[in-house]
This record gives C-alpha cells, sequence and structure tokens, in this order.
C-alpha cells in the first residue's frame, strides 16, 4: 500500500482546516486530505503496481509451464512414438490445472511438437529450468510431479523415461529418497532400499538390471536389447525414418550403460 500522498496530502489539510476555519480543523483537514491524497495519488500507484506485480506472476507462470511442456516432451518421446494417452494427459494439465485457454492451449502445443523434435537434449533442458527456478524448492518439486504423472499417463514407467527423471532428480538436487516417495506415489515402487542417489542408477535402469545381479547375467540383457534395437535390424523391418532415429539413440544409450556398469562390475570401488 502506498503511503506518501496520504501523508502529504493530510498534513497540507491540517494547515488548510485551521486556515478556512472547519471544526476540529486540523483533524478534519488531515482525514480530508489523505483521502484525497488517496484516491488522486496513492490509488493509481497502488493500482500500476498491482498490474505490474501480476504481469510479473503471468510471465514466471508462463516461464514454468514452457519448461514443463519442453521437459514432458522429451520425456514422452524418450521411449518411443508419443502415445494418445500421454496427449490426453498433457491436455489436462493444460485445461485443469493450467487453466489456460485456447490461445494458451495452442502456444503450449506448439512447443511440445518443436521441443520432441528438435536434436536438443534432455539434459539441456533440465539445467534451463534449474537455472530459472531451482532456488524454488516447491516448483521444483512440482516439476517432478509433473515429469512423473506424464510418464505414469500410459501405465507403465519405460526404463529410458526412469533414466531421464533419475537425471533430473540428480541436476534438481533431490535425494534419493525423496525421488522414490514420489514414485511410489505413481507407480507403488515398494519401499526403497537406498537413500542415495547413485551416477549409475540411470545406466541401471536403462539395462533393466539391478546392481546385485551377476556379470553373466548382465550381459545377457544387453545382448538382447543390443539385438532388439540395433538399427540394422530396425530398418530391415521397414520401419519409418524416426523409428529409425530413435533405434539408433536407444542402441547408443545401451551400449553407453552397458560400458558404465560392467567397468563399475570389474571395478567397484572405484569412485564415481
Amino acid at each position: 500500500m502506498q503511503w506518501r500522498g496520504k501523508i502529504w496530502t493530510g498534513i497540507a489539510g491540517i494547515f488548510i482546516g485551521d486556515l478556512i476555519g472547519l471544526p476540529l480543523g486540523g483533524l478534519t483537514g488531515f482525514i480530508a486530505g489523505a483521502l484525497l491524497g488517496h484516491y488522486f495519488l496513492d490509488a493509481p500507484d497502488e493500482k500500476a503496481a498491482d498490474e505490474e506485480a501480476f504481469q510479473a506472476y503471468r510471465q514466471r507462470q508462463g516461464r514454468f509451464i514452457f519448461h514443463v511442456m519442453a521437459l514432458g516432451a522429451k520425456l514422452a518421446k524418450a521411449d518411443g512414438p508419443i502415445n494418445q494417452l500421454e496427449r490426453d494427459h498433457v491436455d489436462r494439465l493444460m485445461r485443469q490445472q493450467f487453466r489456460l485457454n485456447d490461445r494458451g492451449r495452442s502456444d503450449a502445443i506448439r512447443i511440445w511438437n518443436q521441443v520432441k523434435d528438435s536434436s536438443e537434449p534432455f539434459e539441456q533442458y533440465v539445467t534451463a529450468f534449474n537455472d530459472a527456478f531451482g532456488k524454488e524448492r516447491y516448483q521444483v518439486n512440482n516439476m517432478m510431479d509433473l515429469l512423473f504423472s506424464i510418464a505414469a499417463a500410459d501405465g507403465r514407467l519405460n526404463p529410458r523415461e526412469e533414466e531421464l527423471l533419475l537425471r533430473a532428480a540428480h541436476t534438481f538436487r533431490i535425494s534419493r529418497m525423496q525421488y522414490d516417495r514420489i514414485k511410489q506415489r505413481f507407480f507403488h515402487a515398494p519401499p526403497p532400499k537406498s537413500a542415495t542417489y547413485n551416477p549409475l542408477d540411470p545406466h541401471y535402469a536403462i539395462l533393466g538390471v539391478a546392481y546385485s545381479d551377476s556379470i553373466d547375467t548382465i550381459k545377457q540383457k544387453y545382448r538382447t536389447l543390443a539385438m532388439r534395437w540395433h538399427p540394422d535390424k530396425v530398418a530391415a523391418t521397414g520401419a519409418s525414418l524416426e523409428a529409425q532415429r530413435h533405434a539408433k539413440e536407444k542402441f547408443q544409450q545401451i551400449k553407453d550403460a552397458y560400458e558404465q556398469v560392467m567397468l563399475h562390475k570389474q571395478n567397484p570401488y572405484k569412485k564415481l
């Protein structure tokens, strides 16, 4: 609330009230002057300040929605073409949670489509969000909830999706215990056994193996996944160019994950 106009015009009102002989001149003059100061000086400033604050809030909210759509698009695309369940869920978010009008939804969908087909990696958008909102922990937690809801839209958590969620949690400085608690809400996962984040978690998730699995088990799992996602094999099926590109990316992720897991298995005490 603005006070400067009320005070100065109130003081002026004291002298004017005494000068023209109003009943209780000083007090009456101060009240009258303060009212005039409010309506003609302070009120316009308060309105302008309120409008500026509202515009700043809307811009901030718009930036948050941009990051939701960008990260959500990359996450939804991680396990292959985006399906109708995922599209329907995002539409509900736009309508029910963010209360976007037709123009707002159109803008959000345009962001979604541009990002899902872009070459920039998921981590680039994670870093951008963290730079903008990392100090606002409620916004960070809100983002993780939204990303989990998108991952759960089709009823299952793909290993590639979990890899991205783990990477996001690491960048957002979300503990493994907190991550697992969020996961439980969406996937009814068993109680967490570990409360610390391990940089190898995403690699084990990609291969679909556990830390306790033997090297032979991990090798067999790797061979199965590599054979399934080998680009030449996918191309031989007559798959679309988009599917072939996805297979190439997936094959490279599986290969990288296998190399990291085997390094850990062969030297488990090496500092990560």
